[in-house]
């Protein structure tokens, strides 16, 4: 995350005071599910909504827009060729460019249905580049530092 210190800033700059944050990944493949994790790690530490939306986020739609949240924040693993752990805010016209684990065009998807629904609310799209995809019991230690670095920035919003 030091790599994109741009993160942290927008983050402080950008958020409303009603956020969801969406948590999006696979626990099962190690890295993939460090937008779960990141939303289990955060449960009662913050004032945001929290939507730990597994692979398919589509299935939340309805809670996420109940919210009314004036940001969403949408975290996933992704993977653009960096060094593992690396964060960066991802616009949504990349997500067909970058191979997101499990879910790329669901997420495409679900994002134009939520920026109908709510035209108002702002969209961040921040993602943790993977080490490793496949069946794994543990992140990666790059991951797991963005993990932390993420934790602590949410903790304290």
């Amino acid at each position: 995350m030091s790599d994109n210190p741009l993160a942290s800033i927008m983050l402080t700059q950008e958020l409303k005071e009603r956020v969801a944050l969406l948590g999006i990944g696979n626990p099962l493949k190690g890295d993939d599910g460090v937008g779960p994790l990141l939303i289990s790690r955060l449960k009662d530490k913050t004032r945001a909504y929290l939507f730990d939306c597994g692979e398919v986020p589509e299935n939340y739609i309805g809670p996420i827009i109940e919210s009314k949240p004036q940001t969403i924040i949408i975290v996933d693993a992704s993977d653009w060729g960096a060094r593992a752990g690396e964060v960066r805010l991802i616009k949504k016209e990349e997500i067909q460019n970058l191979s997101f684990s499990t879910h790329g065009a669901s997420l495409r998807l679900f994002l134009d249905y939520i920026e109908r629904r709510l035209p108002s609310t702002h969209i961040v799209i921040i993602g943790i580049q993977i080490g490793r995809s496949g069946l794994a019991e543990s992140l990666t230690p790059g991951v797991k530092a963005a993990l932390d670095k993420l934790e602590n920035i949410f903790i304290n919003m």
